[in-house]
């Protein structure tokens, strides 16, 4: 039975080891995850936009069917520069700072600050896909960023607001500052929804001098959010 018993403790403390023997590869670093009940390297792949190969060959993994509640896996991502300069400046076209993401990621994500603000979630998800495509590893001819399409300054501008240091190349930043600009139009424009959409694609000063003109824009979003009620 000690026999067994001591067999058992040098599996797990050999799995332990494995789990932390990972190999990201040349200019990419490891972004732990803890495998939960019922995960599957598939679901986990999906989950994270890490391809099966990539993570299987991170981890030395063998045998893919084999993962186990509470191992630690590698998900090799690109190391990425700042793009947020040290006196609070957003840098342009900084294409090497972009964080990559999936889409259920961002969905989860979209609906998790719309509801930390009060948003109606179809409105924030509307507006992320119009400008996205629910994609953060993309950037605009003008210099929007990711998925909420931020202009860096208007991240500047509102990292200033609220007294945060937050990156919109980083996905959930992206995301939190946009919702968070949506947030501030809504309140503005109480509530109006042609003027909170046109405004977040024209400016309120814009829409302020002039009145709604982006026409279709604002036809798109709610066209959208039909779609995600």
């Amino acid at each position: 039975m000690l026999g067994v018993l001591l067999l058992f403790l040098f599996t797990v403390s050999f799995l332990h080891f494995q789990t932390f023997a990972a190999d990201p590869g040349a200019g990419k670093e490891c972004r732990w995850y803890t495998v939960q009940v019922g995960d599957n390297l598939n679901h986990i792949a999906q989950q994270s936009g890490v391809s099966l190969a990539d993570i299987a060959q991170a981890n030395y993994l063998l045998n893919m069917n084999l993962i186990l509640y509470g191992q630690q896996l590698c998900l090799p991502q690109t190391i990425q520069e700042a793009g947020i300069l040290e006196d609070g400046s957003i840098r342009w076209y900084a294409y090497t700072a972009l964080e990559s993401s999936s889409k259920t990621q961002v969905e989860d994500m979209l609906r998790q600050y719309a509801n930390d603000y009060g948003l109606p979630a179809d409105l924030v998800l509307a507006i992320a896909w119009q400008e996205s495509g629910w994609k953060q590893h993309v950037i605009a001819k003008d210099g929007g960023i990711g998925v909420m399409q931020l202009m860096p300054y208007t991240a500047k501008a509102l990292n200033s607001t609220i007294s945060t240091r937050r990156d919109p190349y980083k996905l959930e930043d992206n995301i939190r500052l946009g919702t968070y600009y949506l947030y501030k139009l809504w309140e503005r424009y109480d509530g109006d929804l042609d003027k909170v959409v046109s405004a977040y694609n024209e400016g309120s000063w814009n829409l302020d001098h002039y009145g709604i003109f982006n026409h279709t824009y604002v036809k798109s979003v709610k066209a959208l959010m039909e779609k995600y009620e």
